[in-house]
């Protein structure tokens, strides 16, 4: 059986409440429009003047493997993977060899340069050298993440658009992300309707306002959790579960800036003017004393300039 690889278009959500064509492209699981390609050649790392070409046994990421003994496990699979390839093409594919400097700029005319990438499942078959070559020197190139799993957990660069599929790991990444989406749905339903103004206006970047209606926030939150990675899910929920004393110092805090009855200066500093007193010295510090039962004073005061602010909006 032909050993097959695919990369493939990362699927971005666009949001319900975003009507645009990049919105709609990403709903259907594209980055551009159909039929339309991205070249992408190899990438050339001007540090140490060689190509990231997925056969060098002393690249910067085999070499930061810890342990020693499988370090050079690697290294060796490697060399040897480059020793057959290049016996079997004829080929020299170190990572400074001409071979990825021609891809890159042909010499030949009429000769494509680099690789296009389709906005679909771009498939390779690791038994046909050529096709092998191109998929190592892809796999390595900044804007390929390593799995759907490493974006999910942000583990690649935010400008990638392609990642490498692997169906087992997707798999399982799908299962527990239904299993979070599930959990996230049931706490949206069983909150209140306070509750849900408050958790909505600290995430943020939402388009929920203190006086968005809360049918509005329900759907909009309902949005956030079925369209959203697995990390934002999993941040709903840590927000769903905290006490109410640091669920409440956290949204007056975020409400309070957002609403300009804080603000924040140089430095980090938080004061209502800027020339008035530091009230904390950074945000993190403003939502610990508003949650602080200690210090609820403070918290009065401006939960009291809070409300005040909002009956202001109704009028």
């Amino acid at each position: 059986m032909a050993r097959i690889v695919k990369i493939k278009p990362i699927p971005r959500s666009g949001g319900a409440h975003q009507f645009t064509l990049s919105s709609s492209l990403r709903k259907a699981g594209l980055s551009r429009v159909p039929s339309t390609k991205f070249t992408i050649t190899p990438y050339y790392d001007l540090n140490f003047k060689k190509y990231w070409n997925g056969l060098d046994e002393d690249a910067s990421d085999i070499m930061r493997i810890a342990d020693e003994k499988e370090r050079k496990k690697e290294q060796g699979r490697i060399k040897d993977l480059r020793e057959r390839l290049e016996n079997v093409t004829g080929l020299e594919l170190h990572p400074r060899s001409d071979y990825y400097r021609n891809v890159s700029n042909p010499k030949e005319p009429n000769t494509p340069t680099g690789y296009a990438l389709v906005d679909g499942d771009n498939i390779f078959n690791l038994d046909i050298p050529d096709q092998y070559i191109t998929f190592l020197w892809l796999s390595k190139h900044p804007q390929i993440c390593k799995s759907l799993k490493d974006w999910d957990e942000g583990n690649c660069d935010p400008s990638c658009i392609w990642y490498i599929e692997n169906i087992v790991e997707e798999t399982e990444l799908k299962v527990s992300k239904k299993k979070e989406q599930n959990k996230a749905a049931v706490e949206l339903e069983k909150m209140s309707v306070g509750k849900r103004k408050k958790i909505s206006i600290i995430i943020d970047n939402l388009g929920i306002g203190l006086t968005t209606n809360d049918d509005e926030v329900y759907t909009i939150l309902d949005d956030y959790i079925k369209e959203g990675d697995l990390k934002k899910v999993q941040y709903f929920i840590t927000l769903s579960q905290l006490p109410d004393d640091v669920l409440n110092g956290k949204y007056l805090a975020k409400a309070c800036l957002n609403e300009g009855l804080l603000r924040k200066f140089g430095g980090g500093i938080i004061r209502e003017t800027e020339l008035g007193p530091a009230v904390a010295n950074s945000f993190e510090e403003l939502e610990t004393i508003l949650a602080d039962v200690s210090q609820q004073e403070v918290y009065i005061v401006y939960a009291d300039k809070l409300k005040k602010h909002i009956s202001s909006l109704s009028l």
